[in-house]
This record gives structure tokens, C-alpha cells and sequence, in this order.
């Protein structure tokens, strides 16, 4: 039997005593042993946060041991040496534990288990470890090992520590660097009826932040993600070669890119209804075409506008959001697709702030899909798989919804049913990955650690599902990545619709559901999506103003749903104030100019001039509106065109009450009747001259009835007179 002396439980304290102590008691076995030797799992010095070798596992060409399998192993990585001082004669040995984990929650507690815990011993046979050259300070060098199946020495089922130790030559007994992970032993692997099965989940989604003018922010850090080796490269080639992935895809990650395929341009506000009809695509299919995805080459006179405000980052950003968009379309062939909703916005503070936010992003991505010729079923998956019950309660029907075990107490079902919403539970345990020292979601960390859930599940009736971690790094080599997973007989590589299809959706009460408040302080806030809103309504407005546009609206909305993304739960907070800032600037460069004055020549009414200017290099179409009190009105206008970079003058009409002045604020507004920011005052009162003349048109016309009069009662006067002159006679 092998030695086994430096196993390690998650109940095994730290520690030096500890170390010592297991050493002193089996130090007779020590001399006895010629494959296996000690190997304490702890730092050189338990006070140093960082080994002075840095080790990573990049390769592993076994998911998973067969306890009667012969043959070899094959893992390999790099080391780097972290410190000032030079290192000679590193040897990379392997190390195994003895004690297999036969639950996930001992997984879960193994991978939280400090760098320096002990966990298993080297192996050190001849020909079993690496010799790596000297290292200079900050140097990386990669190493190879190839250990034959028999000398680990595995028979029970379960999930084993795996991984490897770097010593130095002054330090021959002690680990100097680590890299860890786990290595499951299954049992009757070739056995069909026993096959797990196992359905990943990759999400295509990411941060996007806009400039205020529209524009992709930051294109060093996308040229780095989609460029050839890229993290979003890497993932659509793994992905493309894994059995049975399940693309999740967020429409928002595809417009960023194929803007930054154009030369990242701002917001474009250029006419877009050219008068053609649109062709008919025909029915959809699951894989766009490339000319969908990929943008097509500007013409000439465009070329040549661009080429001149193209710079270095620009440029560099554009080829490899080219490359990315034809491998996306290759990516995406015969693999099962969902669609999240635009930019993938934090549904649960959505929910409960505005729903109908919620229905947009929705919405925005039924368009996005459709102009890319893309079919896919609507689904959510929360990065942090919790929803709250508002967010439950606006699921909709037909579609798929992720959600993590966490979110449940007790155990969770495969498939749960919340008053008829039925959602699909993922592994949160498995997406996490594996144990430290290395990143715990690098390639094989995560690999590793979900074929080891995969072997703890298996005869338990239910089917694996991982949402892959957005951060996840996917293999350098994706084929031999791929490779290894494949040669597992046990492993049934499932798309969602296949891992669920034997699953009966489990009832589940209120009480069952789980939502921490860390959920609820980490929502999006209510300020958030006020401004996400306003920027919407602006955009909106902008439209309505543009004559020949119809398009712009749509591009903000996406831009504001982007400051409502999960991924925006703690980045910046002031794209979309910008953005409005921008916008409302560009609505206000509409402006009216009105007279000093204005005077009109009756009470009745009267007519005065005032000028509109569009310094917008596009025509726009506006009206013009009147503020004022009752004694005054200020007829509104009927909708002005203008042509770009233009003015007009314009008479409006204005009536009054009374003699008094008064002010109109002439206001300039789109077609709705929406402010766009410019307005002018003008104050107005009645002509005085008119007020003299009718005055002295009473005056004489009271002294022609007056005079009148007079003369009427003479007249009679005088022919009572002569009346009476007679009867005397």
C-alpha cells in the first residue's frame, strides 16, 4: 500500500503543529516508502499571502479515473517564479489524497479549504515528476507530466485531490508553490443506463457601457476579449466544440460588437428611410448568416470619411470585433440557443420599480433577433441566480428560466413550479469551481469541478445543469479541453431541453424561496432606472424630431438598458446622465428668436414674426408653442420642416383680453407637443392709438345723438306752438 500521510479534511486545523505532529508519527513509514513521500501542503512561511512559485494546471487530458483503467495521465501548466531572486532545479512532483468526498457539500467545503491545508501527499517515483529549468525573477516556464494510472493507487468511488507541488532545491520537503484541484473515481463508467446527465449553459454576455455620444467606452478591454484569444474568442470556440452546450445569448453583447465592427461610430442620427421596402428574409433560422451578423463594408465616400477619425484603438477594436462576429456565426450552427432579455437587466429590481422596462428589454430583443435573422426562445438567467417573487411573477409563459439551487431552502427540485412559473434549477456549487490557490473559475478548476458534482449526482434521477460563470476563462487549447470530456462514457452531454424533458416540475410554496438581503442592497436603483427612463423618453423625442429618421430611438433604448444590466449592479453610475446631457443638448441646438417686442394693432388680434435656426446636421421637424396667461393666447403652429443647418421665419398669431402687456414664452417642441429645450419671451400689448380713436369716436357720435335730440324737441316744441297759435283764432 502507498503511503498516505498528508490528507486533509475540512475539519483539519492549520497550522505548523499540526504538520508537525502528522510527520513525527508516520516518520517511520517515510523511509519505507519509495513512491510515495511527504508533502506538506503549506507555505514556506504561513505568513506569506503569495507562494514564491505561482503554478496553474492548463491541461488535464482525464475528467475522471476508472478504477480498472490502466494507462497514463497527462497533466501540464506553467510556473512562474514571483519573487526577486533567482530559482534553480524546481521540480514539479504530483500529489493525490487518499480520502475520497462522496457528497457536494464535503466538495463545497474542500474547495474552500486554505492554499496551505494539507491534502494529499507527492508522488515521486522515477520519471513521475517535472524538472524545470532555472527561473529568473518574473520568469514563466511550462512543465509536463505524464504518471501512470497505477502508482495513485485509487480504488474507492468518490472525488479525490489532485494536483501538484513545485520545490526548489533549498527547499526539498516543502511546497514552495501549488496548484489544486479535484479528480473524481467513478465506478462502472462504460455502464449506459448510469450515464449522468450533464447540460452547460454558456452565457454570451457582458458589461457594455456607452459613451454619451453613443459610442462603445473602453475598446482596449474589448479588443483583449474578442480578438483571437480573447476570453469571448475562447468561449465561442470551446463552446463550439462541447457536446450539447446551451448558448445563452444576450442581443446587447452582439449590437456593442458589430458597432465596434463599424469603427465604433456615435449614436448615428443620419436618414434612414431611404424609401426602398425592406427584402423579405423568409423564415428564421437558429444561425444567422455572416452577412447578418457582420457589417457590411462602407462605401467609398463612407471609407473615406471614416479612415479619417479611425484611430489606433478604433482600429484595432474593429478587426477583432470582425473576427469574433464570423466565429459567433460558427459558434452558434446547431446549437441550442436562448435569448435574455436586452442587456440583460437586473430583473428583480426591474420588477418591483418598472415592469414595463422589463416588457421593452423583452421587446428589444425580439427586434435585435429578428434583424439578425435569429430564432431562439425567450429565457432569464440571473448571473446570481437568485429572482425575488415579483420577478417570479413576471415570468413569461413558454419561456426558460434559470435559476441556482441557492435560491431555494431545503433541497431543491430539478424543476420547480411558483404558481404556474416553472424554473429550471442550475448548480451554483459547480459554476464556482474549484479550490485556491489558482483562480477557482479557470479552465480546468471549473471542468473539473463540474464533473465532480456530475459523479456525486450520478444514480440520484437528476440531471446536472450549469450556467457557466460569466467570468469563467476558457481553455488556451478548447480541443484538447474538449477532448478529455468526451472520452468520459459516464458523462451524458445533454442540451437544456434534453436534461429536463423526464423532469416533473416540483410545487413550491412562498416559504420555500429564498431572496438575502445582499440581493436586495446589490439591486439596481430606483435613480438608476428613473435615468435609464428619461434617457428613453429623450431618445424618443429625438426621433420624432429627425424627418428622416427612425431608428435612433431604438439604438437608446438600448443604450439606457444598459445601465440596468446585472453587470452594471456596481459599475459606473453616470453613462445615462451623459447621454441625456448629450441628447438634450442636441434637441436645444433647435432655437427660436423672437422681436424685442410686440404690438399688436387691435386688441381683436395681430400677427408676429419669429425665427427657428437648426444647427443640427440633419433636417428635423418641430413645432412651435406658446406659454401664457389667459388675457393672451398665441395660436400654436402647424409642423415646420427644416433643412439642415437652416433658418425660417414664421408668423404667429396672437389675440388679448384687455389693454395690459403681457409676456409669451414661444416655446419650440417635437410634434407631441414635447419641450426641446429652446424657447424665447416675447412681451405683447395692444396698439394705445387704437384706444384714442375709438374714445373720440363715442365722443362724436354721443354729440351727433346729443345735437340730435336737441333739434327733435325744438322741432316738436315749435309745432306745439303753432298748434296752439291756431286754436286762439
Amino acid at each position: 500500500m502507498p503511503v498516505r500521510q498528508h490528507q486533509a479534511t475540512p475539519s483539519r486545523p492549520r497550522g505548523r503543529i499540526t504538520a508537525a505532529l502528522v510527520v513525527a508519527l508516520l516518520a517511520p513509514l517515510l523511509m519505507l516508502s519509495t513512491i510515495l513521500v511527504p508533502a506538506p501542503a503549506r507555505a514556506a512561511d504561513d505568513d506569506q499571502e503569495t507562494d514564491p512559485l505561482a503554478v496553474s494546471i492548463d491541461e488535464l487530458d482525464a475528467v475522471s479515473l476508472d478504477p480498472r483503467a490502466k494507462g497514463k495521465i497527462t497533466v501540464s501548466g506553467k510556473v512562474e517564479n514571483t519573487t526577486d531572486k533567482q530559482w534553480g532545479a524546481v521540480k514539479i512532483y504530483p500529489f493525490v489524497g487518499n480520502t475520497p468526498m462522496t457528497t457536494s457539500d464535503e466538495l463545497a467545503e474542500a474547495a474552500k479549504l486554505p492554499a496551505d491545508a494539507l491534502v494529499g501527499e507527492r508522488v515521486v517515483a522515477e520519471g513521475s515528476y517535472a524538472t524545470v529549468p532555472d527561473l529568473a525573477p518574473g520568469e514563466t516556464s511550462s512543465w509536463s507530466i505524464t504518471l501512470p494510472r497505477k502508482l495513485l493507487g485509487l480504488t474507492q468511488p468518490g472525488v479525490y485531490w489532485f494536483g501538484v507541488h513545485a520545490l526548489g532545491a533549498t527547499t526539498p520537503t516543502t511546497a514552495d508553490g501549488r496548484a489544486r484541484t479535484f479528480l473524481p473515481l467513478v465506478a462502472q463508467p462504460n455502464k449506459k443506463a448510469k450515464a449522468e446527465k450533464v447540460s452547460l449553459v454558456m452565457p454570451l454576455r457582458r458589461s457594455v457601457v456607452y459613451n454619451a455620444d453613443g459610442s462603445v467606452n473602453y475598446l482596449p478591454g474589448w479588443t483583449r476579449d474578442l480578438r483571437e484569444g480573447g476570453r469571448l474568442y475562447r468561449m465561442l470556440e470551446t463552446g463550439s466544440e462541447m457536446p450539447g452546450v446551451t448558448w445563452a445569448l444576450d442581443p446587447a453583447l452582439v449590437d456593442a460588437v458589430r458597432n465596434l465592427a463599424e469603427g465604433n461610430p456615435p449614436r448615428d442620427v443620419a436618414a434612414t428611410d431611404n424609401g426602398e421596402e425592406p427584402e423579405e428574409s423568409g423564415s428564421e433560422s437558429t444561425s444567422p448568416s455572416a452577412s447578418a451578423l457582420v457589417p457590411s463594408s462602407p462605401s467609398s465616400t463612407d471609407a473615406a470619411a471614416e479612415e479619417e477619425v479611425t484611430d489606433e484603438e478604433a482600429e484595432a477594436a474593429k478587426e477583432a470585433a470582425k473576427a469574433w462576429l464570423a466565429r459567433l456565426e460558427e459558434a452558434l450552427a446547431g446549437h441550442n440557443l436562448l435569448a435574455l432579455p436586452y442587456a440583460d437587466p437586473d430583473l428583480s429590481a426591474l420588477a418591483a420599480g418598472d415592469p414595463d422596462l422589463l416588457a421593452l428589454a423583452r421587446e428589444q430583443t425580439e427586434q435585435a433577433l429578428a434583424d439578425l435573422g435569429i430564432k431562439a426562445t425567450s429565457a432569464v438567467a440571473p448571473p446570481t441566480g437568485f429572482l425575488d417573487r415579483a420577478a417570479v411573477n413576471l415570468l413569461e409563459p413558454g419561456s426558460v428560466n434559470l435559476v441556482s439551487e441557492k435560491m431555494f431552502r431545503g433541497e431543491a427540485p430539478a424543476v420547480a413550479d411558483f404558481d404556474g412559473h416553472e424554473m429550471i434549477v442550475a448548480s451554483s456549487r459547480a459554476a464556482a469551481g474549484g479550490p485556491g490557490p489558482n483562480d477557482p473559475i479557470d479552465a480546468i478548476s471549473v471542468r473539473q469541478r463540474i464533473v465532480s458534482e456530475a459523479a456525486l449526482r450520478r444514480d440520484s434521477g437528476k440531471p446536472l445543469v450549469v450556467v457557466v460563470d460569466d467570468a469563467w476563462h476558457p481553455p488556451q487549447s478548447p480541443s484538447s479541453f474538449v477532448a478529455a470530456w468526451k472520452k468520459a462514457p459516464w458523462i451524458a452531454s445533454s442540451t437544456l431541453p434534453e436534461a429536463v424533458s423526464d423532469q416533473k416540475a416540483t410545487t413550491i410554496t412562498a416559504d420555500k424561496l429564498r431572496y438575502p438581503r445582499r440581493e436586495m442592497k446589490a439591486e439596481i436603483s430606483a435613480e438608476r432606472i428613473r435615468a435609464a427612463n428619461e434617457l428613453i423618453s429623450a431618445g424618443e423625442t429625438l426621433q420624432r424630431i429627425l424627418t428622416h429618421n427612425d431608428e435612433v430611438s431604438s439604438d437608446v433604448i438600448g443604450e439606457a438598458l444598459t445601465t440596468t444590466a446585472y453587470s452594471a449592479r456596481k459599475g459606473e453610475t453616470r453613462s445615462a446622465a451623459d447621454a441625456l446631457e448629450k441628447i438634450n443638448a442636441d434637441l436645444a441646438s433647435i432655437t427660436v428668436s423672437v422681436p424685442p417686442k410686440v404690438i399688436l394693432s387691435s386688441m381683436k388680434g395681430g400677427e408676429f414674426q419669429v425665427t427657428l435656426s437648426n444647427d443640427l446636421d440633419q433636417p428635423v421637424t418641430v413645432r412651435l408653442d406658446a406659454v401664457t396667461d389667459e388675457s393672451l393666447r398665441v395660436a400654436t403652429s402647424e409642423p415646420i420642416q427644416l433643412d439642415a443647418n437652416s433658418k425660417a421665419s414664421f408668423n404667429l398669431a396672437a389675440s388679448m383680453h384687455d389693454t395690459g402687456t403681457h409676456t409669451a414664452q414661444i416655446v419650440v417642441t417635437d410634434t407631441k407637443g414635447n419641450p426641446l429645450g429652446a424657447h424665447a419671451s416675447v412681451p405683447i400689448r395692444p396698439s394705445q392709438v387704437s384706444g384714442v380713436i375709438w374714445w373720440f369716436v363715442g365722443t362724436g357720435c354721443a354729440l351727433l345723438f346729443a345735437a340730435i335730440a336737441v333739434r327733435l324737441t325744438r322741432r316738436i316744441m315749435k309745432a306745439k306752438k303753432t298748434r296752439t297759435a291756431g286754436g286762439d283764432e
